[in-house]
């Protein structure tokens, strides 16, 4: 059976109205990308200025 890992990441957004994700979490996803992680979810938290990221990979014992 595979497992998997998880990892957190907070960012903290740009723009006084929309969520604006900038060039540094765009390099920041690339190179969790690189390392084997896979975006699985995106969500806002309740104040509007930060995006949870959940990212996972497959866990190689």
């Amino acid at each position: 059976m595979k497992k998997f890992e998880y990892k957190i990441e907070n960012f903290k957004t740009h723009g006084a109205v929309k969520l604006v994700l900038t060039p540094e979490h765009e390099k920041k996803m690339n190179e969790l990308g690189q390392q084997g992680w896979e975006l699985v979810s995106m969500n806002s938290i309740l104040n509007g200025r930060n995006i949870i990221a959940v990212f996972k990979r497959e866990k190689v014992d």
